[in-house]
Formats: C-alpha cells, sequence, structure tokens
C-alpha cells in the first residue's frame, strides 16, 4: 500500500467551512481518481490555527502518477487548492511507503 498524507494548515475560524468545501467538493472526485479516504485527524497548532491531516491510500506508487494526472485534467481540482491557498498558512502533500515491521 502507499500511503498520501496532506497537511493543511489553516486559521481556526476556516477550518469547519473548509471541511464542508472539502468533503463536498475535493472527496468525491478524488475517489473517482483513485485516492481511498482512509483518516482525518486536527490538531491545535498555534494561536487560532488549526492543522488537518488528511491520510489518503493507493494500491501502488505508480497510482500516485496515474491519480496526479488526472487531477491536472480537472479545473475543479485546480480551484479548490487555489482557493485553499487563499485561505492557509501552509499546504504539503507527502507521499509514503509502507515499511514492513519484523515478526516477532
Amino acid at each position: 500500500m502507499t500511503g498520501v498524507l496532506d497537511t493543511v494548515v489553516l486559521p481556526e475560524p476556516t477550518v469547519e467551512m473548509w471541511l464542508r468545501r472539502w468533503r463536498g467538493e475535493y472527496l468525491p472526485g478524488a475517489r473517482e481518481r483513485g485516492l481511498r479516504f482512509e483518516r482525518m485527524w486536527r490538531c491545535y497548532t498555534g494561536p487560532e490555527q488549526v492543522t488537518v491531516y488528511l491520510l489518503w491510500s493507493l494500491r501502488t506508487p505508480y497510482d500516485f502518477y496515474a491519480m496526479r494526472a488526472a487531477a491536472a485534467a480537472d479545473p475543479s481540482v485546480t480551484e479548490f487548492w487555489a482557493a485553499t491557498d487563499a485561505l492557509a498558512h501552509d499546504r504539503e502533500r507527502r507521499v509514503l511507503e509502507e515499511v514492513p515491521c519484523p515478526a516477532g
């Protein structure tokens, strides 16, 4: 499994509005592009600042590139992240490779 971790740092007053928009506008298309939503966390990381962590999974690392190509062809993805960038203090995406844990 390949993991994708999105980290979005938002002003606290905008978090609920951003989450509603994420659920309504971004999540359905992300699923169609092959991302499987796993979990979400939020953490107060400063005064009036919340970091939202979104964990996704993909079957293989190669699926990440297919997902990116599909996202690049969809203007609504660009619009969603442009609106996010107008609000957010910071955001990043990391692709994670699963490491098997030895038994014992």
